[in-house]
């Protein structure tokens, strides 16, 4: 049996998923809203700063934010990343526009996103 990322870092990739969860502060309807992620550079910098933990315990040639030709062109690396690792390990990763209000009263449009854990069996 070959033996794969996704079978050695079983509890690692666990790990890390609960911890961009964390890092996240998903609200009571397991959302997020993007103008407040983007807002919010320690959180950006948070999920970005575990890139080499992330590496370690999961393929991510398919992550844009980890090519090197596309890593510096890559719009929202920290979403990307937080998007990508989570489908890899079953979350479900939904978004609806959503109208913001800001401070001085303007409509922002922005997504907000819902993270749903995989099914047990998955895990």
């Amino acid at each position: 049996m070959k033996r794969t990322k996704e079978t050695i870092y079983k509890e690692q990739r666990i790990d890390i998923c609960n911890r961009i969860i964390d890092i996240l502060e998903l609200d009571e309807q397991g959302s997020f809203l993007l103008f407040d992620f983007e807002r919010d550079t320690d959180k950006q910098k948070r999920i970005l700063n575990m890139k080499d933990e992330i590496q370690r315990c999961f393929s991510v040639s398919s992550i844009s934010a980890f090519k090197p030709n596309l890593e510096s062109s890559t719009k929202r690396p920290a979403l990307n990343i937080t998007r990508s690792i989570l489908r890899k390990e079953g979350y479900k990763f939904d978004y609806v526009t959503y109208d913001e209000k800001t401070l001085d009263g303007l409509t922002k449009r922005t997504m907000r996103y819902f993270v749903s854990k995989p099914a047990i069996d998955n895990i």
